[in-house]
């Protein structure tokens, strides 16, 4: 959202980014807004995404290997900066406890 690559570093207090390599509001809002779509071919896929075309499908996953790439590097060795980037298509997940705290979420080594 602030651009990590140009900002993480300069900023001095301890950092954490929790965030998805892309979700839905992304793809509908960054990757492929209506006005970039005028032609609405993006319109199922951004409305579910197992009606992506493979086509589709790579343009995502070039975006989320942008999202990363942009993000080398930010944490070095600094014990005072890290992340969690997770593959979660549900956009607000983590501030919402019923993402984190239902029977089927997923875990880290059982936790």
């Amino acid at each position: 959202c602030f651009f990590p690559q140009n900002i993480a570093q300069q900023i001095q207090t301890p950092l954490f980014i929790v965030n998805a390599a892309y979700d839905s509001w992304q793809i509908k809002n960054i990757l492929a807004p209506g006005v970039a779509d005028p032609h609405g071919s993006w319109h199922d896929c951004k409305l579910d995404i197992t009606k992506c075309s493979s086509s589709q499908l790579k343009d995502m996953q070039d975006f989320r290997v942008a999202f990363l790439s942009a993000l080398t590097g930010l944490g070095g060795s600094s014990s005072s900066k890290g992340m969690f980037i997770n593959s979660c298509y549900a956009h607000c997940q983590t501030e919402m406890q019923e993402t984190w705290l239902r029977d089927d979420s997923p875990v880290l080594d059982g936790i």
